[in-house]
């Protein structure tokens, strides 16, 4: 469960910071899906993806805060 939880939390950092940097993680390590660099890198995918991001990582910090409390 802790190792799914530093996964998530890598992906969400990355998703938040860089979207082009998030797709060139290993593919093992990302959730892509069908997703592709061409469509979300730049622009309203960039957009989508780093809100995706956001809420990842406030699920995340929540779930430990939940957890220490």
């Amino acid at each position: 469960m802790t190792l799914l939880g530093v996964l998530v939390a890598i992906n969400a950092a990355y998703m938040l910071v860089s979207p082009k940097a998030w797709f060139e993680l290993p593919r093992w390590l990302t959730a892509r899906g069908s997703l592709t660099k061409e469509q979300c890198a730049t622009g309203s995918g960039a957009l989508s993806i780093r809100i995706t991001g956001a809420v990842m990582l406030a699920a995340v910090l929540w779930i430990i805060y939940d957890m220490l409390s």
